[in-house]
C-alpha cells in the first residue's frame, strides 16, 4: 500500500480507515508544496464495489446535491466528487453501460471496465458515435470520467500545455484519481488549508502524485467541487468553506449490503 504509519500527516488531522473481508479503505492528509493534500486508498475484492452514482440515479437530473449527500444516500464506504457532467454540453458520458453523449474532440476520457481498470482515451481518438459505441462493447466500459486531462499514464506526467476545462495552468484546489494495480485505487485532492495556503496547477499536482510512484492517473472536477467523503464525512477543506451541489460522484461499497458504513 502508498498507506504506511511511518507517513507525515497534516498537523493535528487524524486517519480514517474501514476494513471487512472485501474491502480495505484508509483516508488521511498530508502536506506537498505547501498544500494540503487528502488521500483515500482502496483495495476492494471485486471490480463490481468501484460505482459512479448521478444525481437522482437519472442522467441530466435538474437537482444537484452536495457529494457528501450523494455519498451517504449510496452507503459509500468513501467517495469523491466525479466530473460534473451537468455542468457542461460536451464530452463523453458512459453511465451503466449506456451511452448518454458523444463528444471526443475536445476532452481526454476515463472509460471504467468490468475489470475495475482505468483507461485512457486521449480527446480525437474516438470520433464519430459509431466508434464509441463499439469501445464500449468492446471493452465492456461500465462508466466514463469526463473531466481530465490525463495527468499519468505508464508512470509519466503526460499533462498538455494547454486544455479547454480546468484552468490547468492556474492554480485552484484540484481532484483526481488513481489506479494503483488490480482493484486498488487512490482518490486525491489538493486545497489551500492553513498553515498551508497554496494551491497548485494541474502539472504540480501532477508531479507530487508521480513523485509518490503513482502509475496512472486522471483528473476530476477541481475548484470548489473537489470533495472528498470517508467515514461518514467530508474530509477535505472545499473551497470558499462549503460544497458545491453536483452531479455526481464516484465511490466505492463493501459487498456486505446490509453494513452500514456511514
Amino acid at each position: 500500500t502508498l498507506w504506511s504509519p511511518d507517513r507525515v500527516l497534516f498537523p493535528g488531522s487524524r486517519v480514517h480507515w474501514y476494513l471487512d473481508d472485501t474491502i480495505f479503505s484508509v483516508t488521511w492528509k498530508e502536506v506537498h508544496n505547501s498544500c494540503s493534500f487528502s488521500f483515500s486508498e482502496i483495495k476492494i475484492a471485486h471490480p463490481s464495489q468501484f460505482k459512479r452514482y448521478f444525481a437522482d440515479n437519472t442522467f441530466s437530473s435538474p437537482i444537484q446535491y452536495p457529494p457528501t449527500d450523494m455519498a451517504y444516500s449510496v452507503n459509500a464506504v468513501t467517495a469523491l466528487s466525479g466530473d460534473f457532467y451537468k455542468n457542461r454540453t460536451f464530452g463523453t458520458v458512459v453511465y451503466q453501460r449506456q451511452l448518454y453523449r458523444m463528444e471526443g474532440q475536445y476532452l481526454d476520457v476515463c472509460y471504467v471496465d468490468t475489470k475495475g481498470d482505468l483507461n485512457f482515451v486521449h480527446r480525437g481518438e474516438l470520433a464519430t458515435e459509431e466508434e464509441t459505441r463499439h469501445y464500449v462493447e468492446d471493452n465492456d466500459i461500465l462508466f466514463s470520467l469526463c473531466f481530465g486531462p490525463i495527468l499519468i499514464e505508464n508512470g509519466e506526467v503526460v499533462v498538455p500545455d494547454n486544455y479547454l476545462i480546468g484552468e490547468i495552468n492556474d492554480i485552484y484546489a484540484r481532484c483526481g484519481i488513481c489506479q494503483l494495480g488490480d482493484c486498488h485505487y487512490l482518490l486525491v485532492t489538493s486545497n489551500s488549508e492553513e498553515p498551508y495556503g497554496n494551491y497548485l496547477t494541474v502539472r504540480d499536482f501532477a508531479q507530487v502524485l508521480h513523485s509518490l510512484g503513482v502509475q496512472k492517473a486522471y483528473t476530476l472536477d477541481g475548484g470548489q467541487t473537489a470533495a472528498m467523503y470517508a467515514d461518514g464525512q467530508l474530509i477535505n477543506a472545499v473551497e470558499f468553506g462549503h460544497q458545491r451541489n453536483v452531479s455526481d460522484i464516484i465511490y466505492f461499497v463493501t459487498a456486505y449490503p446490509e453494513e452500514n458504513v456511514g
